[in-house]
C-alpha cells in the first residue's frame, strides 16, 4: 500500500466514523462525544490535506488538490464555529450544511486518490 492509498483510506475511515458520531450527536444519543467528533474532524482535515499533497506529487492536475486544501480549511473553520451560527431553531440549517461539507470532503478524498493514480499512470 502506498502513501496515497493509505491517506485515502484515512479519509474514508475518519469520514465514516464522523458520520456515525455526528448522527448519534444529532439524535441526542451521544452529546458527550462532541469533543471526540471534533478531534476526529481535525484528523479528517489533515488526512484530506495529506491526500491532496500526495495526489499533486503523483501527477494530478493542481486544481483538485487546491480545491481540497481550501475545502479542508473551510471545513475546519466551519466545524469549530458552527455552534455559534444561527443558534436556536434555525441551527438545523447549519447542522445540515455541516453534514454536507463533511460528505463533500470524503468525496474530494476519493477524487484525489483517483487523480493521483491517473497522474502516476500518465507519468510512468
Amino acid at each position: 500500500m502506498n502513501a496515497l492509498t493509505a491517506a485515502g483510506w484515512t479519509v474514508r475511515i475518519t469520514g465514516i466514523v464522523l458520520l456515525v458520531l455526528g448522527l448519534l450527536i444529532w439524535a441526542n444519543v451521544a452529546r458527550g462525544l462532541v469533543p471526540l467528533h471534533m478531534l476526529i474532524g481535525v484528523a479528517l482535515v489533515i488526512a484530506l490535506w495529506t491526500t491532496a499533497v500526495l495526489a499533486l506529487r503523483a501527477g494530478a492536475r493542481p486544481i483538485l488538490p487546491a480545491v481540497a486544501m481550501g475545502w479542508g480549511a473551510l471545513m475546519f473553520v466551519f466545524g469549530m464555529t458552527q455552534a455559534q451560527i444561527l443558534v436556536g431553531s434555525e441551527h438545523v440549517v447549519v447542522e445540515v450544511a455541516h453534514l454536507l461539507v463533511g460528505v463533500v470532503a470524503i468525496g474530494l478524498g476519493e477524487a484525489l486518490v483517483g487523480a493521483g493514480r491517473r497522474g502516476a499512470t500518465a507519468t510512468a
